[in-house]
This record gives structure tokens, C-alpha cells and sequence, in this order.
């Protein structure tokens, strides 16, 4: 047992406990200040009577301390009922990553997938583009071809044009010609036939 000498309004009293000395000195002090508040808010008062009002005052502080203290006991025991445990959380937690990994694993797949896919038609548009720049390089071949035919038409063409007006020229010099030779021999056949006479 500690027994220690406390003053509580001016008076001392000797208070003995199993608590600390400490302790005792801490609650004695308390109550000397709140009866100290109690006797200044009401200098009149008797010693018994600011005696009864201040233990009112802690007996109410305490009800309300213990009020206090059993909600959060509730509160704590509820908290303990709807907490898992440790290893439950990491459970918890392990099965949530694994779903997510398998989530991840199948949009790899399937990103594969239409990598894939998109690499086919790819492929199959390269193969249509190489058939046809090849269909257009026949063309242009062929293109080529016949600008080359026409073009030795077009030359034909302008031969003939250049011959025919050559063969029209010819052709009226020899018609001039022929004109004067008939003028010529119609003029020497009269001749011819004013000698006979």
C-alpha cells in the first residue's frame, strides 16, 4: 500500500491506495482545481456544500467519460466482427490480383489476336498491291504500245498526206501539160490542114 500527504483546499489529508504515488498526487490536484472553479464561482458556499458540488461535477465528468468509453467499446467490437483477419486480407487480395492478371493475360491474348489478324490482311493487301503494280506495269506496256502505233500512224498518215499532195501537184501539172499539148496539136493539125487545101 503507498500512502502519500495530499492538499485539497488549503487542507491536507493523508490518502493511501495501491496506485502510484504519482497517481494519487495527479487526482488529488484534480480535485482541488475543480473545487477551487466550484468555491470561486460561488465564494458564499460552505466547505461541505462546494465538497458535494464538485464530487456532482466529477461524478458527472466520469459518467460521461464511462458513456464515452462504452461507445467506443461497442464501436471497437464491431470493428473487430467486420475486420478479416491478416492472412484473410491477403487472401483478399491475392485472388483480386489473380483475376486481374488472368483480365490482363486475356486482353493480351487477345491483342495478340488481332495483331494476328490485322498482320493477315496486311499481308493480303501487300500481295493485292504487288498484283497490281503488276497488272499496272502491263498496262503501261501496253499503253506504251499503242502510243508507239499510233504514233508511226500518225507519221503513215502524214506520208500518204504528203504524197497525195504531191500526186494531186503531179497531177495537175500533168493535166497543164496535157492541156497545152492538146492546144498545140489542135493548132498543128489546122496548120496541117490549111496546107492541104
Amino acid at each position: 500500500m503507498n500512502r502519500v500527504m495530499v492538499k485539497i483546499h488549503g487542507s491536507e489529508y493523508p490518502m493511501v491506495g495501491d496506485k502510484p504515488e504519482e497517481l494519487m498526487i495527479k487526482v488529488a490536484s484534480f480535485v482541488d482545481k475543480e473545487m477551487t472553479k466550484v468555491t470561486e464561482s460561488n465564494p458564499r458556499l460552505s466547505l461541505s456544500v462546494s465538497a458535494i458540488l464538485t464530487a456532482l461535477n466529477i461524478t458527472d465528468l466520469l459518467f460521461e467519460c464511462s458513456e464515452a468509453n462504452d461507445q467506443l467499446t461497442k464501436e471497437n467490437e464491431a470493428l473487430k466482427n467486420n475486420t478479416v483477419t491478416p492472412d484473410e486480407e491477403l487472401k483478399l487480395q491475392l485472388e483480386e490480383l489473380k483475376k486481374s492478371l488472368e483480365m490482363k493475360e486475356k486482353e493480351l491474348s487477345d491483342s495478340k489476336a488481332k495483331i494476328n489478324e490485322l498482320t493477315q490482311i496486311i499481308d493480303k493487301q501487300k500481295n493485292e498491291i504487288f498484283g497490281l503494280s503488276d497488272t499496272a506495269e502491263k498496262f503501261q506496256e501496253e499503253v506504251d504500245k499503242h502510243k508507239l502505233e499510233v504514233e508511226e500512224l500518225l507519221s503513215k498518215i502524214e506520208e500518204a498526206n504528203e504524197r497525195a499532195s504531191i500526186a494531186e501537184s503531179l497531177s495537175s501539172e500533168f493535166q497543164n501539160k496535157a492541156y497545152d499539148l492538146q492546144l498545140k496539136y489542135t493548132e498543128l493539125k489546122n496548120k496541117v490542114d490549111n496546107l492541104k487545101e
